[in-house]
């Protein structure tokens, strides 16, 4: 009954992830940095691809013996990321709902897709805001509507159902 059920059942059917546990998803859980880089990278090349080991070269808060290491050494070659600030990736803080807008349109469309001017689309997200034309691009795609009231709440953390949802919309999982 969980509004989340069949998003969640279908990044599981598609190898995205395991859960959180022995049968378990954890859906109000936040998604940290670290799981968005393997949610990301499973989603754009399938459930059983499994990285290179990391190397610990790229991002100082990243070593190679990090469980994620492979993960988001990756992401960053892959041009989706470029950590959240100087040499650090910050593997374990929560990925904002900002932050994912860019995240995944950068999965589906590759390190050089730039969204079109934002106009103005949730109360909360300025026009002026680096974030707003990634934002208001997965709103005109029908990845999201927002969190409600015609908000957008981009400094919330992406919770696992969240995570869920946005997966199976922008790269039409089945």
């Amino acid at each position: 009954s969980h509004w989340a059920y069949d998003f969640i059942e279908i990044v599981a059917a598609n190898g995205i992830t395991d859960g959180c546990g022995p049968s378990i998803y954890c859906p109000d859980d936040q998604v940290t940095r670290a799981q968005v880089a393997v949610f990301l990278e499973r989603s754009m090349r399938g459930g059983d691809f499994i990285p290179d080991p990391g190397l610990g070269n790229i991002f100082l808060d990243v070593p190679d013996s990090y469980w994620a290491a492979g993960w988001i050494e990756l992401l960053y070659v892959d041009g989706i990321t470029s950590g959240c600030g100087t040499n650090i990736y910050c593997p374990e803080d929560a990925v904002t709902r900002e932050q994912v807008a860019v995240l995944l349109l950068r999965a589906k469309y590759g390190a050089d897709y730039q969204p079109p001017a934002p106009v103005g689309v949730f109360n909360d997200v300025a026009p002026s805001s680096f974030f707003a034309p990634w934002i208001e691009q997965l709103a005109a795609e029908g990845i999201t509507t927002g969190c409600g009231d015609d908000n957008y709440c981009p400094k919330d953390a992406v919770t696992r159902d969240q995570m869920a949802m946005f997966l199976v919309k922008t790269f039409e999982l089945e």
